[in-house]
């Protein structure tokens, strides 16, 4: 390949180019995408059961919930060794997703049609399917245009359109779902929609960039795979990534039984106390994360807020008490920096290449977690139930998502200085 009359390297971006992607513009735009596919997903895993659950027994609304986490582990790897196989420019990563979202919207206004059980479960597989195959080379998107710089910033961004999206969904959802059922999924495929429009738009100019590494004679499959968890600082990311799903997801799965069967409180004491106390946390913390993290390093602010965010959780094992639930601002602090930063940690160590198969990687820690969490704090309320009476065996929790938590501290620290 030459080298660009304008003197750059060749597969780099021009220097006014990649002044425009560290801007806030930019990155807002690229992260629009995550508000619809997040209402989406929350919207379906929510509400859905509510359809269902007139005509199936909760075996069948189980099953199909959790073809989420099935998906989750089969196509994300696939689905990025593929696109990275067959990408030679962002076009070529745009491609799959204009091929998943006209899935993902299927798949959403046939859950709205609500005509049958059947329809309802064809709708959740299709865009439960669309869903990963579109995320995948989104999210490869990231390494691929945003300069390491600001990978803190731009993740700040998609996160912030994420939290908008699940509270739009939990909040706004639900009011719909009364108004009219089909109502909460015709709003998620517009906004679905009007996310793949912004990105189309957003990315016209840099549509024909080279990807480094791209392409047929980039290795593939196992080779690729190897590649990427040989190295190092990628494997222990991915790691660390893997136990904050692993909590993340058993904390979803369980925290509302914790405070009303354990505690006996009250679904709306939950919904108007713990949640808002959860959102304050997240809005204090999210927006500066990635701006903190790029000025001092993601390892140094991942760390602090593995910390936090774990010890946080293990004490509300210990204690119970008013002041205990006062300090819950702390812990989901900590978790809005993690849940924000993990993947633009993973961008600061990723090499030039297979950033398709790194995302697919990234996503198979995220679809793991759906699955080891659930399951992890279940067998250990089941089993503590003798050990904590008062609560029914749901304080067993905290002491499986905390040192979950904790255990990723280790190994951020053991990649420090070794590559940033």
């Amino acid at each position: 390949m030459t080298t660009p009359i304008d003197g750059t390297a060749p597969d780099q971006p021009a220097e006014g180019e990649a002044d425009r992607r560290a801007r806030w513009p930019f990155l807002v735009v690229l992260g629009a995408p995550a508000f619809g596919t997040t209402f989406a997903i929350t919207a379906l895993t929510t509400y859905l059961p509510t359809l269902l659950g007139r005509e199936s027994g909760p075996l069948v609304t189980g099953l199909v919930i959790g073809g989420e986490g099935a998906a989750g582990l089969v196509l994300p790897l696939l689905v990025g060794l593929a696109n990275d196989r067959t990408a030679r420019s962002v076009a070529h990563r745009l491609w799959f997703v204009l091929v998943a979202a006209p899935l993902c919207l299927t798949g959403l206004l046939l859950v709205a049609t609500d005509l049958s059980r059947t329809v309802l479960i064809v709708g959740a597989a299709a865009y439960f399917i669309g869903h990963f195959i579109y995320l995948t080379p989104y999210e490869a998107l990231y390494p691929d245009l945003v300069p390491k710089e600001v990978s803190g910033r731009s993740r700040t961004a998609a996160s912030s359109w994420r939290f908008a999206g699940l509270g739009a969904a939990l909040v706004g959802g639900g009011f719909l779902l009364d108004l009219w059922a089909p109502a909460v999924f015709l709003v998620a495929a517009g906004a679905v929609a009007i996310g793949t429009v912004a990105l189309l738009a957003g990315l016209w100019s840099s549509r024909g960039e080279p990807l480094v590494g791209a392409g047929p004679t980039s290795p593939g499959g196992l080779r690729a795979v190897l590649q990427l968890v040989r190295d190092r600082d990628v494997a222990v990311v991915l790691g660390a990534t893997l136990l904050w799903n692993v909590a993340l997801q058993g904390l979803k799965a369980f925290v509302v039984l914790f405070f009303t069967v354990g505690l006996g409180r009250s679904a709306s004491f939950v919904s108007g106390v713990v949640f808002p106390l959860v959102a304050l946390g997240l809005v204090l913390a999210v927006p500066l994360a990635g701006r903190i993290a790029d000025t001092v390093g993601h390892r140094r602010v991942l760390a602090v807020a593995s910390v936090v965010y774990g010890a946080g959780l293990i004490g509300a094992g210990l204690s119970h008490s008013a002041w205990m639930i006062a300090l819950v601002p702390l812990p989901a602090a900590g978790a809005g920096v993690v849940m924000t930063l993990n993947y633009s940690a993973l961008m600061q160590v990723l090499p030039a290449e297979h950033h398709g198969g790194a995302a697919g990687l990234f996503l198979l820690s995220r679809g793991a977690g759906c699955l080891i969490g659930p399951l992890a704090v279940g067998a250990a309320v089941s089993v503590a139930a003798p050990l904590f009476p008062a609560t029914e065996g749901y304080n067993a929790m905290w002491f499986v998502i905390g040192p979950a938590v904790l255990a990723a501290v280790p190994l951020l620290l053991w990649t420090r200085g070794s590559r940033s």
